[in-house]
Protein backbone atom coordinates (compact mmCIF):
# COMPACT_ATOMS: atom_id res chain seq x y z
CA UNK A 1 0.00 0.00 0.00
CA UNK A 2 0.98 3.25 -0.10
CA UNK A 3 2.84 4.34 2.47
CA UNK A 4 4.37 8.14 3.52
CA UNK A 5 8.24 8.74 4.14
CA UNK A 6 8.88 11.13 6.57
CA UNK A 7 12.51 12.06 5.95
CA UNK A 8 14.95 12.80 8.82
CA UNK A 9 14.74 16.18 10.38
CA UNK A 10 18.05 18.16 10.28
CA UNK A 11 19.06 16.84 14.17
CA UNK A 12 18.28 13.39 13.37
CA UNK A 13 21.00 13.93 10.70
CA UNK A 14 23.53 15.79 12.70
CA UNK A 15 23.35 12.99 15.44
CA UNK A 16 23.38 10.16 12.66
CA UNK A 17 26.30 11.89 11.50
CA UNK A 18 28.27 12.10 15.41
CA UNK A 19 27.67 8.15 15.83
CA UNK A 20 28.99 7.47 12.42
CA UNK A 21 32.00 9.60 13.52
CA UNK A 22 32.61 8.23 17.03
CA UNK A 23 32.59 4.38 15.16
CA UNK A 24 35.26 5.88 12.83
CA UNK A 25 37.52 7.36 15.48
CA UNK A 26 36.64 4.37 17.93
CA UNK A 27 37.34 1.36 15.20
CA UNK A 28 33.68 0.08 16.48
CA UNK A 29 30.47 -0.08 14.51
CA UNK A 30 26.90 1.94 14.89
CA UNK A 31 24.49 -0.37 16.14
CA UNK A 32 20.99 -0.65 14.69
CA UNK A 33 19.42 -4.02 15.29
CA UNK A 34 19.70 -6.18 17.51
CA UNK A 35 21.46 -8.94 15.19
CA UNK A 36 24.58 -6.10 15.74
CA UNK A 37 25.29 -7.63 19.38
CA UNK A 38 24.94 -10.87 21.09
CA UNK A 39 21.38 -11.95 20.88
CA UNK A 40 21.94 -13.84 24.72
CA UNK A 41 23.21 -9.90 25.96
CA UNK A 42 19.93 -8.98 27.67
CA UNK A 43 18.97 -4.75 29.29
CA UNK A 44 20.43 -4.97 33.01
CA UNK A 45 17.39 -4.68 35.01
CA UNK A 46 18.64 -2.90 37.32
CA UNK A 47 19.58 0.22 35.28
CA UNK A 48 16.73 -0.12 33.35
CA UNK A 49 14.41 2.63 34.64
CA UNK A 50 17.16 5.25 34.80
CA UNK A 51 18.20 4.32 31.33
CA UNK A 52 14.43 4.86 30.03
CA UNK A 53 14.50 8.51 32.25
CA UNK A 54 17.33 9.31 30.28
CA UNK A 55 15.51 8.66 26.73
CA UNK A 56 18.96 7.70 24.79
CA UNK A 57 20.80 4.98 26.63
CA UNK A 58 20.63 1.37 27.41
CA UNK A 59 22.57 -0.82 29.69
CA UNK A 60 23.24 -4.89 28.62
CA UNK A 61 24.05 -7.44 31.36
CA UNK A 62 27.49 -7.23 30.04
CA UNK A 63 27.98 -3.71 30.84
CA UNK A 64 28.32 -3.18 27.14
CA UNK A 65 26.61 0.51 26.88
CA UNK A 66 24.37 1.42 23.89
CA UNK A 67 23.93 5.23 23.51
CA UNK A 68 22.61 7.66 20.61
CA UNK A 69 25.28 9.90 21.96
CA UNK A 70 28.32 8.04 23.20
CA UNK A 71 30.33 11.40 23.71
CA UNK A 72 27.98 12.71 26.30
CA UNK A 73 27.89 13.54 30.05
CA UNK A 74 25.16 10.88 30.06
CA UNK A 75 27.18 8.31 29.12
CA UNK A 76 29.85 9.27 31.69
CA UNK A 77 27.43 9.43 34.61
CA UNK A 78 26.29 5.81 33.33
CA UNK A 79 29.51 4.20 34.11
CA UNK A 80 29.99 6.01 37.08
CA UNK A 81 26.72 4.56 38.64
CA UNK A 82 27.65 1.15 37.31
CA UNK A 83 31.05 1.63 39.31
CA UNK A 84 28.66 2.31 42.20
CA UNK A 85 26.98 -0.79 41.89
CA UNK A 86 30.10 -3.03 41.14
CA UNK A 87 29.52 -3.75 37.87
CA UNK A 88 32.65 -2.54 35.50
CA UNK A 89 31.56 -0.82 32.48
CA UNK A 90 31.76 -2.80 29.28
CA UNK A 91 32.55 -1.48 25.47
CA UNK A 92 30.13 2.02 24.43
CA UNK A 93 28.60 1.47 21.09
CA UNK A 94 26.94 4.09 19.52
CA UNK A 95 23.29 3.19 18.43
CA UNK A 96 20.23 4.55 16.28
CA UNK A 97 17.70 6.24 18.28
CA UNK A 98 15.13 3.19 16.66
CA UNK A 99 17.14 0.34 18.44
CA UNK A 100 17.12 1.99 21.58
CA UNK A 101 12.80 2.34 21.47
CA UNK A 102 12.91 -0.86 20.53
CA UNK A 103 15.10 -2.25 23.48
CA UNK A 104 13.11 0.15 26.04
CA UNK A 105 9.94 -1.22 24.37
CA UNK A 106 10.60 -5.06 24.32
CA UNK A 107 12.02 -4.62 27.94
CA UNK A 108 8.60 -2.69 29.06
CA UNK A 109 6.66 -5.61 27.53
CA UNK A 110 8.86 -8.18 29.09
CA UNK A 111 7.65 -6.69 32.88
CA UNK A 112 4.35 -7.04 31.65
CA UNK A 113 3.90 -10.10 30.26
CA UNK A 114 5.96 -11.35 33.77
CA UNK A 115 3.23 -9.93 35.42
CA UNK A 116 0.16 -11.43 34.15
CA UNK A 117 1.05 -14.96 33.16
CA UNK A 118 3.57 -15.16 35.81
CA UNK A 119 6.80 -16.02 34.18
CA UNK A 120 9.69 -15.78 36.13
CA UNK A 121 12.38 -18.60 34.32
CA UNK A 122 14.97 -16.61 31.99
CA UNK A 123 14.38 -19.02 29.12
CA UNK A 124 11.20 -18.15 28.70
CA UNK A 125 11.84 -14.40 28.90
CA UNK A 126 14.60 -14.29 26.55
CA UNK A 127 12.37 -15.93 23.91
CA UNK A 128 9.75 -13.69 24.59
CA UNK A 129 12.30 -10.91 24.28
CA UNK A 130 13.87 -12.08 21.04
CA UNK A 131 9.84 -12.63 19.45
CA UNK A 132 8.84 -8.59 20.46
CA UNK A 133 11.97 -7.76 19.38
CA UNK A 134 11.61 -9.17 16.05
CA UNK A 135 7.89 -8.03 15.70
CA UNK A 136 8.57 -4.05 17.07
CA UNK A 137 11.11 -3.90 14.68
CA UNK A 138 9.26 -4.99 11.22
CA UNK A 139 6.02 -2.83 12.38
CA UNK A 140 8.67 0.02 12.56
CA UNK A 141 9.88 -0.77 9.15
CA UNK A 142 6.33 -1.17 7.96
CA UNK A 143 7.17 -4.73 6.86
CA UNK A 144 4.56 -7.30 6.02
CA UNK A 145 5.65 -10.31 6.86
CA UNK A 146 8.91 -12.32 9.01
CA UNK A 147 10.18 -15.04 7.48
CA UNK A 148 12.12 -17.47 9.67
CA UNK A 149 14.11 -20.05 8.05
CA UNK A 150 15.24 -23.11 10.34
CA UNK A 151 18.22 -25.29 9.27
CA UNK A 152 20.47 -27.67 10.77
CA UNK A 153 23.14 -25.19 11.43
CA UNK A 154 21.69 -21.37 11.47
CA UNK A 155 18.51 -19.54 11.45
CA UNK A 156 18.09 -16.84 8.80
CA UNK A 157 15.37 -14.07 9.48
CA UNK A 158 14.04 -12.45 6.56
CA UNK A 159 11.01 -9.98 5.91
CA UNK A 160 9.37 -8.41 3.26
CA UNK A 161 9.24 -4.92 3.00
CA UNK A 162 7.70 -2.77 -0.10
CA UNK A 163 6.81 -6.90 -1.70
CA UNK A 164 10.42 -7.68 -1.61
CA UNK A 165 12.48 -9.74 0.98
CA UNK A 166 15.31 -8.59 2.65
CA UNK A 167 17.99 -10.46 5.16
CA UNK A 168 17.91 -8.99 8.14
CA UNK A 169 19.90 -11.21 10.61
CA UNK A 170 21.11 -14.59 11.07
CA UNK A 171 21.11 -16.68 14.21
CA UNK A 172 21.50 -19.75 15.72
CA UNK A 173 19.81 -22.74 14.63
CA UNK A 174 18.67 -23.38 18.44
CA UNK A 175 17.07 -19.54 18.65
CA UNK A 176 15.32 -20.05 15.61
CA UNK A 177 13.32 -23.18 17.20
CA UNK A 178 13.06 -21.32 20.70
CA UNK A 179 11.10 -18.50 19.00
CA UNK A 180 9.01 -20.64 16.83
CA UNK A 181 8.19 -22.70 19.97
CA UNK A 182 7.38 -20.00 22.45
CA UNK A 183 5.50 -18.35 19.24
CA UNK A 184 3.02 -20.84 18.67
CA UNK A 185 2.97 -22.87 22.44
CA UNK A 186 2.26 -19.08 24.83
CA UNK A 187 1.26 -16.71 22.13
CA UNK A 188 -1.63 -18.01 20.10
CA UNK A 189 -5.21 -17.16 20.39
CA UNK A 190 -5.69 -21.60 20.60
CA UNK A 191 -2.12 -22.04 22.04
CA UNK A 192 -0.96 -25.69 20.36
CA UNK A 193 -0.05 -28.28 22.77
CA UNK A 194 2.98 -28.49 21.24
CA UNK A 195 5.01 -27.17 18.23
CA UNK A 196 6.03 -29.86 15.42
CA UNK A 197 7.63 -28.75 12.87
CA UNK A 198 7.34 -31.92 11.26
CA UNK A 199 3.70 -30.76 10.12
CA UNK A 200 2.10 -27.83 8.89
CA UNK A 201 0.36 -25.63 11.21
CA UNK A 202 -0.75 -22.28 11.86
CA UNK A 203 -2.25 -19.98 14.21
CA UNK A 204 -3.26 -16.26 14.88
CA UNK A 205 -1.05 -14.25 17.48
CA UNK A 206 -2.20 -11.10 19.03
CA UNK A 207 0.51 -8.55 20.86
CA UNK A 208 0.42 -5.64 23.01
CA UNK A 209 3.77 -3.52 22.53
CA UNK A 210 4.03 0.54 23.46
CA UNK A 211 0.24 0.58 23.80
CA UNK A 212 -0.97 -0.42 20.03
CA UNK A 213 -2.60 -3.95 20.09
CA UNK A 214 -1.20 -6.21 16.76
CA UNK A 215 -2.05 -9.60 15.35
CA UNK A 216 0.40 -11.72 13.31
CA UNK A 217 -0.89 -14.57 11.77
CA UNK A 218 1.84 -17.79 12.04
CA UNK A 219 2.13 -20.41 9.49
CA UNK A 220 5.04 -23.27 9.93
CA UNK A 221 6.11 -26.01 6.70
CA UNK A 222 8.70 -28.39 7.42
CA UNK A 223 11.66 -28.07 5.36
CA UNK A 224 14.71 -30.15 4.28
CA UNK A 225 17.31 -29.77 7.06
CA UNK A 226 14.38 -27.69 9.48
CA UNK A 227 11.41 -25.84 8.69
CA UNK A 228 10.54 -22.58 7.86
CA UNK A 229 7.74 -19.84 9.80
CA UNK A 230 6.21 -16.85 8.33
CA UNK A 231 4.73 -14.38 10.61
CA UNK A 232 2.13 -11.79 8.61
CA UNK A 233 1.38 -8.85 10.17
CA UNK A 234 -2.20 -8.58 10.13
CA UNK A 235 -2.46 -4.88 12.17
CA UNK A 236 -0.89 -2.40 13.91
CA UNK A 237 -2.92 -0.62 16.14
CA UNK A 238 -4.24 1.80 13.92
CA UNK A 239 -7.27 3.84 14.77
CA UNK A 240 -8.32 4.06 11.32
CA UNK A 241 -7.75 2.31 8.17
CA UNK A 242 -6.15 3.72 4.93
CA UNK A 243 -8.96 5.29 2.71
CA UNK A 244 -9.28 4.12 -1.03
CA UNK A 245 -7.86 6.63 -2.47
CA UNK A 246 -4.62 7.15 0.34
CA UNK A 247 -4.55 2.99 -1.32
CA UNK A 248 -4.00 4.30 -4.63
CA UNK A 249 -7.53 3.49 -6.36
CA UNK A 250 -8.45 6.20 -8.96
CA UNK A 251 -11.25 8.68 -8.34
CA UNK A 252 -13.15 7.27 -11.15
CA UNK A 253 -12.96 3.24 -9.53
CA UNK A 254 -13.70 5.14 -5.55
CA UNK A 255 -17.35 6.34 -7.01
CA UNK A 256 -18.13 2.86 -8.30
CA UNK A 257 -17.24 1.22 -5.04
CA UNK A 258 -19.09 3.92 -2.95
CA UNK A 259 -22.13 3.58 -5.21
CA UNK A 260 -21.96 -0.01 -4.72
CA UNK A 261 -21.86 -0.14 -1.25
CA UNK A 262 -25.17 1.83 -1.63
CA UNK A 263 -27.05 -0.88 -2.56
CA UNK A 264 -29.40 -2.64 -0.32
CA UNK A 265 -28.54 -5.97 -1.96
CA UNK A 266 -26.02 -7.90 -4.33
CA UNK A 267 -22.15 -8.99 -4.08
CA UNK A 268 -18.97 -6.75 -4.39
CA UNK A 269 -15.94 -9.41 -4.90
CA UNK A 270 -12.31 -8.14 -4.39
CA UNK A 271 -9.46 -10.36 -6.24
CA UNK A 272 -6.11 -11.09 -6.28
CA UNK A 273 -3.34 -12.46 -5.28
CA UNK A 274 -1.69 -13.57 -1.93
CA UNK A 275 -0.55 -10.34 -0.40
CA UNK A 276 -2.30 -8.07 -2.75
CA UNK A 277 -3.73 -6.22 0.06
CA UNK A 278 -7.29 -7.36 -0.56
CA UNK A 279 -8.23 -7.48 3.25
CA UNK A 280 -7.12 -3.56 3.43
CA UNK A 281 -9.58 -2.55 0.96
CA UNK A 282 -12.41 -4.83 2.45
CA UNK A 283 -11.40 -3.18 5.77
CA UNK A 284 -11.81 0.15 4.06
CA UNK A 285 -15.32 -0.69 2.58
CA UNK A 286 -16.45 -1.74 5.97
CA UNK A 287 -15.76 1.94 7.03
CA UNK A 288 -18.94 3.10 4.62
CA UNK A 289 -21.36 0.79 5.96
CA UNK A 290 -23.91 3.43 7.53
CA UNK A 291 -24.18 3.24 11.08
CA UNK A 292 -27.55 2.25 11.19
CA UNK A 293 -27.10 -1.06 9.34
CA UNK A 294 -25.86 -3.98 11.12
CA UNK A 295 -22.60 -5.73 9.74
CA UNK A 296 -21.38 -9.31 10.30
CA UNK A 297 -17.40 -9.76 9.30
CA UNK A 298 -16.61 -13.85 8.67
CA UNK A 299 -13.03 -13.98 9.31
CA UNK A 300 -9.58 -16.12 9.43
CA UNK A 301 -8.40 -14.80 11.24
CA UNK A 302 -9.76 -11.17 12.34
CA UNK A 303 -6.83 -8.59 10.58
CA UNK A 304 -8.61 -5.66 11.39
CA UNK A 305 -10.38 -4.50 13.98
CA UNK A 306 -13.68 -2.39 12.66
CA UNK A 307 -15.76 -1.38 15.51
CA UNK A 308 -18.77 -0.78 13.89
CA UNK A 309 -18.27 -4.52 12.54
CA UNK A 310 -19.51 -7.73 14.60
CA UNK A 311 -16.63 -9.67 13.41
CA UNK A 312 -17.07 -13.44 13.37
CA UNK A 313 -13.71 -15.78 13.78
CA UNK A 314 -13.72 -18.64 11.48
CA UNK A 315 -11.69 -22.07 12.58
CA UNK A 316 -11.48 -23.81 8.85
CA UNK A 317 -9.86 -26.91 10.89
CA UNK A 318 -13.53 -27.66 11.99
CA UNK A 319 -16.76 -28.25 9.77
CA UNK A 320 -18.75 -26.77 12.59
CA UNK A 321 -16.94 -23.43 12.06
CA UNK A 322 -15.84 -22.74 8.87
CA UNK A 323 -16.72 -19.98 6.63
CA UNK A 324 -19.84 -21.56 4.93
CA UNK A 325 -21.13 -22.47 8.58
CA UNK A 326 -20.72 -19.05 10.09
CA UNK A 327 -22.29 -17.35 6.62
CA UNK A 328 -25.03 -19.03 7.31
CA UNK A 329 -25.20 -18.52 10.71
CA UNK A 330 -24.69 -14.97 10.21
CA UNK A 331 -27.63 -14.95 7.47
CA UNK A 332 -30.36 -15.86 10.86
CA UNK A 333 -28.38 -12.74 12.82
CA UNK A 334 -31.06 -10.01 10.89
CA UNK A 335 -27.83 -8.73 8.92
CA UNK A 336 -27.51 -5.76 6.55
CA UNK A 337 -24.05 -6.35 5.30
CA UNK A 338 -22.25 -9.73 5.47
CA UNK A 339 -18.33 -9.92 5.07
CA UNK A 340 -17.22 -13.12 3.97
CA UNK A 341 -13.47 -12.97 4.06
CA UNK A 342 -12.54 -15.08 1.51
CA UNK A 343 -14.41 -17.50 -0.32
CA UNK A 344 -12.75 -21.02 -0.76
CA UNK A 345 -15.13 -23.31 -1.74
CA UNK A 346 -18.25 -24.61 -3.14
CA UNK A 347 -19.79 -24.04 0.07
CA UNK A 348 -18.94 -20.53 0.89
CA UNK A 349 -19.62 -19.34 -3.06
CA UNK A 350 -23.06 -20.37 -2.75
CA UNK A 351 -23.66 -19.05 0.79
CA UNK A 352 -22.62 -15.56 -0.64
CA UNK A 353 -25.41 -16.30 -4.15
CA UNK A 354 -27.62 -17.08 -1.44
CA UNK A 355 -26.77 -14.12 0.55
CA UNK A 356 -27.21 -11.78 -2.62
CA UNK A 357 -30.28 -13.10 -3.85
CA UNK A 358 -32.11 -12.95 0.20
CA UNK A 359 -31.54 -9.26 0.20
CA UNK A 360 -27.83 -8.80 1.67
CA UNK A 361 -24.99 -6.65 0.53
CA UNK A 362 -22.58 -8.99 0.70
CA UNK A 363 -18.65 -8.07 -0.18
CA UNK A 364 -15.75 -11.54 -0.20
CA UNK A 365 -12.34 -12.06 -1.62
CA UNK A 366 -11.62 -14.49 -4.09
CA UNK A 367 -7.40 -15.67 -5.77
CA UNK A 368 -7.71 -14.49 -9.17
CA UNK A 369 -5.30 -12.64 -12.00
CA UNK A 370 -8.35 -10.40 -13.56
CA UNK A 371 -11.94 -8.89 -12.24
CA UNK A 372 -13.35 -10.36 -15.52
CA UNK A 373 -11.72 -13.67 -13.90
CA UNK A 374 -13.59 -13.76 -10.89
CA UNK A 375 -16.70 -15.30 -13.19
CA UNK A 376 -14.60 -17.72 -14.03
CA UNK A 377 -13.14 -18.57 -10.76
CA UNK A 378 -17.09 -18.84 -9.68
CA UNK A 379 -18.19 -21.25 -12.12
CA UNK A 380 -15.23 -23.57 -11.18
CA UNK A 381 -16.44 -23.63 -7.59
CA UNK A 382 -20.16 -24.79 -9.42
CA UNK A 383 -21.73 -21.72 -9.41
CA UNK A 384 -24.43 -21.76 -12.72
CA UNK A 385 -23.43 -18.72 -14.95
CA UNK A 386 -27.37 -18.21 -15.13
CA UNK A 387 -27.34 -17.57 -11.63
CA UNK A 388 -24.28 -15.32 -11.51
CA UNK A 389 -26.33 -12.72 -14.24
CA UNK A 390 -29.03 -12.48 -12.29
CA UNK A 391 -29.14 -8.86 -11.57
CA UNK A 392 -29.42 -9.74 -7.96
CA UNK A 393 -25.66 -11.45 -7.32
CA UNK A 394 -22.86 -9.43 -8.85
CA UNK A 395 -22.69 -6.06 -8.57
CA UNK A 396 -19.18 -4.76 -8.87
CA UNK A 397 -16.03 -6.64 -9.25
CA UNK A 398 -12.26 -5.12 -8.43
CA UNK A 399 -8.90 -7.12 -8.50
CA UNK A 400 -6.07 -5.37 -7.46
CA UNK A 401 -2.49 -6.02 -6.95
CA UNK A 402 0.35 -4.07 -5.32
CA UNK A 403 3.23 -2.14 -7.19
CA UNK A 404 6.48 -0.33 -6.03
CA UNK A 405 6.45 3.50 -5.77
CA UNK A 406 9.60 5.48 -6.51
CA UNK A 407 10.81 7.05 -3.61
CA UNK A 408 10.76 10.28 -4.03
CA UNK A 409 14.01 11.52 -2.48
CA UNK A 410 16.43 9.73 -4.98
CA UNK A 411 14.49 8.62 -7.88
CA UNK A 412 16.18 9.93 -11.29
CA UNK A 413 14.70 10.86 -14.54
CA UNK A 414 14.61 7.22 -16.55
CA UNK A 415 16.47 8.46 -19.48
CA UNK A 416 19.39 8.90 -17.12
CA UNK A 417 19.03 4.99 -15.60
CA UNK A 418 21.63 2.96 -17.42
CA UNK A 419 20.55 -0.10 -16.38
CA UNK A 420 17.31 1.24 -18.14
CA UNK A 421 18.84 2.09 -21.46
CA UNK A 422 18.52 -1.42 -23.16
CA UNK A 423 15.11 -1.89 -22.52
CA UNK A 424 14.17 1.66 -23.81
CA UNK A 425 13.45 1.03 -27.43
CA UNK A 426 10.74 -1.56 -26.59
CA UNK A 427 9.25 1.12 -24.24
CA UNK A 428 9.21 3.61 -26.49
CA UNK A 429 7.57 1.66 -29.45
CA UNK A 430 4.67 0.81 -27.03
CA UNK A 431 4.22 3.67 -24.62
CA UNK A 432 5.53 6.58 -26.93
CA UNK A 433 8.29 8.95 -26.01
CA UNK A 434 6.07 11.30 -24.09
CA UNK A 435 5.21 8.96 -21.61
CA UNK A 436 9.54 8.06 -21.40
CA UNK A 437 10.14 11.89 -21.28
CA UNK A 438 8.53 12.35 -18.00
CA UNK A 439 8.62 8.59 -16.27
CA UNK A 440 11.11 8.40 -13.39
CA UNK A 441 13.10 5.32 -12.10
CA UNK A 442 14.54 4.12 -8.51
CA UNK A 443 17.34 5.67 -7.67
CA UNK A 444 20.33 4.37 -5.59
CA UNK A 445 18.50 4.72 -2.01
CA UNK A 446 18.95 7.75 0.56
CA UNK A 447 18.11 8.19 4.14
CA UNK A 448 14.06 8.53 3.13
CA UNK A 449 13.63 5.39 2.08
CA UNK A 450 16.48 2.85 4.06
CA UNK A 451 18.37 2.59 0.64
CA UNK A 452 15.73 0.42 -0.96
CA UNK A 453 14.89 3.17 -3.74
CA UNK A 454 10.99 2.25 -2.62
CA UNK A 455 8.86 4.69 -1.68
CA UNK A 456 6.00 2.31 -0.40
CA UNK A 457 3.83 0.85 -2.28
CA UNK A 458 0.50 1.13 -4.60
CA UNK A 459 -2.61 -0.07 -5.16
CA UNK A 460 -2.96 -0.88 -9.46
CA UNK A 461 -6.44 -2.33 -9.90
CA UNK A 462 -9.27 -3.11 -12.25
CA UNK A 463 -12.89 -2.30 -11.41
CA UNK A 464 -16.05 -3.16 -13.27
CA UNK A 465 -19.43 -1.81 -12.58
CA UNK A 466 -21.73 -4.98 -14.00
CA UNK A 467 -24.25 -3.63 -16.12
CA UNK A 468 -27.04 -5.39 -18.34
CA UNK A 469 -24.84 -5.47 -21.24
CA UNK A 470 -22.19 -7.61 -18.98
CA UNK A 471 -24.72 -9.85 -17.64
CA UNK A 472 -25.38 -10.93 -21.19
CA UNK A 473 -21.37 -11.95 -21.40
CA UNK A 474 -21.35 -13.15 -18.00
CA UNK A 475 -24.25 -15.79 -18.97
CA UNK A 476 -22.27 -17.16 -21.66
CA UNK A 477 -19.18 -16.99 -19.76
CA UNK A 478 -17.43 -14.75 -22.89
CA UNK A 479 -14.62 -12.53 -20.82
CA UNK A 480 -12.64 -11.96 -24.23
CA UNK A 481 -15.64 -10.03 -25.71
CA UNK A 482 -16.95 -8.67 -22.44
CA UNK A 483 -12.91 -7.28 -21.97
CA UNK A 484 -13.37 -5.53 -25.78
CA UNK A 485 -16.55 -4.04 -24.89
CA UNK A 486 -15.48 -2.54 -21.23
CA UNK A 487 -12.73 -1.11 -23.07
CA UNK A 488 -14.89 0.25 -25.67
CA UNK A 489 -16.08 2.09 -22.82
CA UNK A 490 -13.52 3.33 -21.28
CA UNK A 491 -12.47 1.03 -18.81
CA UNK A 492 -9.26 0.94 -17.59
CA UNK A 493 -7.30 -2.87 -16.95
CA UNK A 494 -3.90 -2.95 -15.46
CA UNK A 495 -2.28 -2.30 -18.16
CA UNK A 496 -3.89 1.21 -18.07
CA UNK A 497 -2.92 2.18 -14.76
CA UNK A 498 0.63 0.75 -14.36
CA UNK A 499 1.28 3.27 -17.80
CA UNK A 500 -0.82 6.30 -15.98
CA UNK A 501 1.66 5.21 -12.97
CA UNK A 502 4.62 5.35 -14.92
CA UNK A 503 3.47 8.41 -16.98
CA UNK A 504 3.03 10.37 -13.65
CA UNK A 505 6.70 9.54 -11.97
CA UNK A 506 5.03 7.27 -9.28
CA UNK A 507 6.28 3.71 -10.36
CA UNK A 508 9.51 2.62 -12.19
CA UNK A 509 9.07 0.29 -15.15
CA UNK A 510 10.95 -2.70 -14.00
CA UNK A 511 8.03 -2.51 -11.32
CA UNK A 512 5.12 -2.08 -13.41
CA UNK A 513 6.27 -5.21 -15.69
CA UNK A 514 5.89 -7.26 -12.38
CA UNK A 515 2.40 -6.48 -12.81
CA UNK A 516 1.82 -6.33 -16.24
CA UNK A 517 3.95 -8.29 -17.65
CA UNK A 518 7.09 -7.66 -20.22
CA UNK A 519 6.08 -3.93 -21.94
CA UNK A 520 7.13 -4.66 -25.60
CA UNK A 521 5.53 -4.73 -28.76
CA UNK A 522 5.33 -8.76 -29.36
CA UNK A 523 3.42 -8.69 -26.14
CA UNK A 524 1.05 -5.95 -27.52
CA UNK A 525 0.55 -7.29 -30.75
CA UNK A 526 -2.91 -8.98 -31.61
CA UNK A 527 -1.14 -11.74 -33.70
CA UNK A 528 1.98 -13.25 -32.29
CA UNK A 529 4.77 -13.92 -35.07
CA UNK A 530 6.98 -16.90 -34.73
CA UNK A 531 9.41 -16.21 -37.23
Amino acid sequence: MAEVMVPPKDGQQKNQDSRNQYAAATKTRVVSTPADFDTKDRVMEEMFAWCKEQGNIIVLKSGTILASDPTSRTVQNCKSLLLSKGVHPGQIYAATESLLDLLYASSEEEEVTKRHKGETTTSFSDQQRHLRELVFEAVRQNVSDIHIQVRETYTKIRMRQHGELRVYAEWAEKLGREIASVAFNKETDHATSHFNPLVPQDASMPLKMRGRDIRLRLASVPAHGGFDMVMRILGTGEAHNETLDKLGYTQEQIDIIKMAMKLPFGAIIVAGPTGSGKTTTLASCMEMVESTQKLYSIEDPVEKVVEEATQVPVNTEKEDRGFAMMGRAALRMDPDVIILGEMRDEDTAHVMVRASITGHLVLTTVHTNRATAIVMRLVDMGVSPVLLSDSSVLRCLVCQRLVARVCDGCAVPLRTSVKHHPFMADWEAVLGKEILDKAKARGNGCAKCNRSGVGGRTVVAEVIWVDEEGRQYIQKCDTLNWEKYLKSNGWQDFRDRAIALIESGVCDPFDAEKVVGPINPATQARIFKYV
